[in-house]
């Protein structure tokens, strides 16, 4: 049985490191955007490192891709437990250098950041959330060593809601949450509802940012959680799926759709092109 499982991880691994994607397609206003290899067709989850190194998830296995978003191409990859973990994963976060997963019910892993072809011993921690909504969707909160875990699809009778765990003493305590302004912010995109896919804070301002696939559109919200802008319109010819988001230290916003009919893709603005407040 370990070979077998050696035989189909080598798809994942191999020859990771430099593997060239297609061209950048770039336009006059400086965004860049690379089409995927097909092992990251169902990329769900972004989240970059103390150093800045993007890592990206994908659905159904917990393995860990890092990307070279200035050249579009794949560096190395690593896996949680041996044989790696399944579920339907939605979310990606690094605190303290720690990497955090995150499945659509609520679950998380954690385990250290691997070198290329590891396979990692992990943490798993079960919030009980499964019975609130479905989960896409985490970020990290640095200064209070927390992890947000940003609702989808609220079960019958709850509410779209954030919500904050904090990581200390090797266990989890939920420490906050709050209701999105669900109304607000699908009137500003004349929609009847939102349907958040991706998260992160501004590093500049400490404003939530909320990507929304279905409704093409990247939301900005306070720390209380109220609306303040949308910052941001998605064309859908290159946002089929968009279902992670991060911001670098530099200010440029980073994307990333599932393949859909078409190939999965990597998209990196400029600060200028997605913040109008600049």
């Amino acid at each position: 049985m370990r070979s077998i499982i050696f035989v189909f991880l080598a798809g994942f691994f191999t020859a990771c490191s430099g593997e060239s994607q297609s061209a950048a397609e770039s336009r006059a206003d400086g965004i860049k955007q690379w089409a995927l290899p097909d092992k990251l067709r169902e990329i769900s989850g972004l989240a970059l490192t103390s150093d800045g190194r993007l890592l990206a998830v994908t659905d159904e296995t917990a393995i860990v891709y890092e990307l070279d978003f200035e050249t579009g191409k794949l560096v190395k990859a690593f896996a949680f437990g041996e044989p790696v973990v399944n579920g339907d994963f939605e979310g990606i976060a690094v605190l303290d250098d720690m990497v955090w997963l995150m499945t659509s019910d609520g679950q998380l892993y954690q385990a250290s950041e691997g070198d290329d072809g590891q396979q990692l011993d992990y943490r798993h921690y079960d919030t009980n959330l499964e019975d609130d909504c479905e989960f896409e969707g985490l970020a990290e909160i640095p200064q209070r060593q927390s992890l947000a875990l940003l609702c989808k699809n609220p079960n019958k009778g709850k509410k779209l809601r954030l919500y904050e765990w904090r990581a200390e003493n090797d266990g989890l305590e939920r420490t906050s949450d709050f209701t999105l302004p669900e109304k607000a912010m699908a009137s500003a995109v004349d929609e009847k509802r939102v349907n958040p896919s991706g998260i992160t804070l501004d590093p500049e301002t400490g404003n939530w940012i909320v990507i929304a696939a279905r409704q093409h559109a990247v939301f900005e919200l306070n720390v209380e959680g109220a609306l303040i802008d949308v910052i941001l319109r998605l064309d859908p010819d290159r946002h089929q799926q968009a279902e992670g988001i991060a911001i670098t230290g530099d200010g440029r916003l980073i994307i990333a759709d599932e393949a859909g009919k078409g190939r999965a893709r990597l998209s990196v603005y400029p600060m200028k092109t997605w913040n109008n407040k600049n």
